[in-house]
């Protein structure tokens, strides 16, 4: 299948070349724009254009992407909860025990295959190109770009800080501040294990917490990730000694839950393309409504 992609931009400063205004304004990179140079597929004020041409103030460039891609998944018809969509991104709110994309031991049923049936079911191209992953058992918000150029910006504005990723998270025991931060680095525990633990070899790591309401034998957290680490929220408090309610790797199984407490509640980040700072939230799934109530919450 061929997706085409097309962007229209006014130029709002003049006196540079289209191929800089591409870079600056549209976040192009200079792989895109190598392809574009070889297409011939831009466009100035409805005219063909070559990159070194310079534009002025009010200009209009329209460019052309194409892609040959055949699906990455078989598509699979599984109820997906979508909490943004447009042409060039789609949000999930992904449920506990969905798998991100398939892996070894998850060979189908994952958010992949979901998407690959919505995507289907419009006349899309079914290319799975998540910008960001959560664990199986940790639930919320994950972005999903529609096509490579779109997930390079969002990539890039998550590696370069641009991105706000908050938690909400139940941990064991009470916090005795109601706010904190985290700076410990992570590193891979070894022998082919997804296990992370603090170590002063690890990467950098940073976690900003605030405690929200304190429950019986547990605290409520919102957590914000600086960095993103693998299991971070999960490692960082389990090594300052409350680990994740149901957290079977960082600190114990509960019966009041089947998995770690953990809910990617908020995410912010401009569009690559309106530029508009984007505000998504996710509300909590049932189980940690449950386990909420069952704690003694004041407010769920």
């Amino acid at each position: 299948m061929t997706a085409t992609h097309t962007y229209v931009h006014r130029v709002t400063q003049g006196g540079a070349s289209i191929g800089s205004i591409l870079r600056s304004e549209l976040a192009m990179s200079r792989q895109v724009l190598i392809r574009l140079k070889r297409s011939g597929e831009v466009l100035l004020n409805d005219e063909p254009a070559y990159l070194k041409a310079l534009a002025r103030v009010g200009d209009v460039l329209t460019v052309t992407l194409r892609e040959e891609k055949t699906p990455t998944v078989d598509a699979e018809d599984i109820p997906l909860d979508i909490a943004f969509e447009d042409d060039y991104l789609t949000v999930v709110n992904k449920p506990p025990g969905l798998v991100v994309h398939p892996t070894k031991g998850y060979m189908t049923g994952t958010l992949a295959h979901a998407l690959a049936f919505h995507w289907q079911v419009q006349g899309l191209p079914q290319v799975f190109r998540p910008v960001h992953r959560l664990d199986r058992d940790t639930s919320g918000l994950v972005v999903i770009a529609k096509n490579p150029h779109v997930q390079a910006v969002l990539t890039n504005q998550q590696q370069s800080g641009e991105w706000e990723k908050h938690y909400l998270a139940v941990v064991k025991g009470e916090l005795a501040s109601s706010a904190g931060r985290i700076d410990a680095p992570i590193a891979r525990v070894g022998n082919g294990s997804r296990a992370r633990v603090v170590a002063a070899e690890g990467r950098a790591a940073l976690t900003l917490w605030q405690r929200l309401e304190v429950l019986s034998g547990a605290s409520l957290v919102r957590a914000q990730l600086v960095t993103g680490r693998t299991h971070q929220i999960r490692v960082h408090f389990a090594h300052i000694g409350h680990p994740l309610i149901g957290d079977d790797v960082y600190g114990e199984p509960s019966p009041l839950i089947a998995r770690q407490a953990l809910h990617a509640s908020e995410i912010a980040f401009t569009h690559p393309i309106t530029r508009q700072r984007m505000s998504l939230t996710a509300p909590l799934p049932r189980d940690v409504v449950e386990l909420l109530e069952k704690l003694g919450a004041a407010r769920v």
